[in-house]
């Protein structure tokens, strides 16, 4: 009689946690649903083709795909996006919502943005485990340790002190001088913040108050929203959803406590940690995509810079007022400032997007008018393509 108390005890014990940890996962699913959708719309010429800003998908073939495609995609994808929302959740309908999404970003690469990335493995980590609730929770945690691990590991670097640190933070947001600078030595202080972020990574991942953690993390948020946002520097809005979502899921991966990694867990999921913390290695050697090794905000890579010397009105809009040496006094663009200030979101850096970029700038524009270089601020070095 005792042993089917405890059985009964024990029986209710499981389901109230499985109840549990599936309103967890009903609360991810539709804060990802939101802050996607808001993104998606903020950021609405990002996904269809009537732009100035070019077109470039990683395929040749894909090039003629006609524009009602990448219009019916976007559509399809804030209708999902709405009705995950709204309504109670359908694996059906989230499988439908990832596959229009992976097609509407194989038909144009600047749609490989970060927190697309990131949406997209949430809600196939759902897909893959609708009915194993706790199996999305830990692997979300897991995943949540990765990007705070390698977000700060490529801040590492004089690149981060010089471009982010010194110029965005120090004279930009904060209104210091160099002569201020340099007398209280503020310059080397900038990598408190790579070491904060990965020592706060690897607490989350070994820490058993995982919770403790995530608040420091929110802070974090909060004050990266305070530099870049309405009250700070207004710099590239399209992240300002995306820092409120991680601030949300923050609070609902760590409202109870996390299980422990094990192998029963690591083995079946093995291609997530390959993913997660394999891959974003190559890209500290330029072999996989910063982007999808969450590189933000780091200050490395090149900058594109389209000199003109013909009359391209439609580019107009997008010139540069500042004086710069490269293009020898004639009107410039800044690809990067062109699109934030189109399509609200940031030109993948990559070489061989850059490249694909100038072939297409020249094929739509006289090449004799265009001159199409790479510049790298902290080297000083440029290239012409």
């Amino acid at each position: 009689m005792k042993f089917d108390i405890f059985d009964k005890y024990s029986y209710k014990t499981s389901m109230r946690e499985k109840d549990i940890s599936e309103n967890q996962i009903g609360n991810l699913i539709k804060v990802i649903a939101f802050f996607w959708l808001l993104t998606k719309v903020w950021s609405y010429k990002t996904w269809i083709t009537e732009r100035v800003y070019p077109v470039i998908p990683p395929l040749d073939i894909l090039k003629n795909v006609p524009d009602f495609l990448h219009q019916f995609l976007f559509g399809f994808s804030l209708l999902a996006l709405l009705t995950v929302l709204c309504f109670k959740n359908n694996l059906w309908l989230l499988i439908a919502l990832f596959f229009s999404e992976v097609l509407s970003c194989s038909l144009d690469t600047v749609r490989w943005q970060p927190w697309e990335y990131m949406y997209l493995c949430f809600l196939l980590m759902v897909i893959i485990n609708f009915y194993k609730p706790k199996n999305i929770l830990l692997l979300s945690h897991l995943f949540l340790v990765s990007i705070y691990f390698f977000s700060g590991l490529h801040k590492f670097s004089r690149d981060f002190l010089s471009a982010v640190w010194l110029n965005m933070v120090l004279v930009d947001f904060f209104g210091l001088s160099m002569n201020f600078i340099l007398k209280y030595k503020l310059f080397f202080t900038g990598l408190l913040i790579p070491f904060v972020e990965i020592a706060l990574a690897i607490l989350l991942f070994i820490s058993k108050s995982k919770k403790k953690i995530s608040y420091l993390l929110i802070l974090m948020h909060l004050g990266i929203l305070i530099f870049i946002g309405p009250l700070g520097l207004k710099y590239n809005s399209v992240v300002w959803p995306w820092n409120l979502a991680m601030i949300f899921i923050l609070i609902i991966i760590y409202s109870k406590p996390v299980d422990p990694v094990n192998k029963n867990i690591l083995i079946p999921n093995l291609y997530w940690i390959v993913l997660w913390f394999v891959m974003p290695v190559f890209s500290l050697f330029g072999s996989w995509y910063q982007y999808f090794s969450f590189n933000l905000y780091s200050g490395k890579g090149d900058q594109m810079y389209i000199c003109i010397s013909g009359n391209e009105k439609e580019l107009e809009p997008y010139f540069e007022h500042k004086k710069n040496t490269l293009c020898k006094g004639k009107p410039y663009i800044n690809l990067q400032n062109w699109a934030l200030k189109e399509i609200k979101s940031a030109p993948l850096p990559e070489i061989e997007i850059y490249r694909k970029i100038g072939v297409h700038m020249k094929q739509k524009y006289s090449k004799d008018h265009l001159k199409i270089i790479l510049y790298n601020h902290q080297t000083q070095k440029s290239i012409e393509l």
